[in-house]
């Protein structure tokens, strides 16, 4: 099997994993984001129905 460099051989033997890699990271921050929106975003809702049981 022959080796097919993604990045033509700037990054040596790592190509793959130096673009895999930022993949990953990528997705983690995107991961990131969404729970803290959804975090806000429920305590937003708590807020809002408190405010409706007084």
């Amino acid at each position: 099997m022959t080796r097919l460099p993604l990045l033509h051989g700037v990054g040596g033997p790592y190509d793959e994993a130096i673009i895999f890699g930022g993949i990953g990271l990528l997705l983690i921050a995107l991961g990131f984001l969404s729970w803290k929106a959804s975090k806000s975003k429920e305590e937003r809702r708590k807020k809002r129905k408190a405010r409706r049981k007084r």
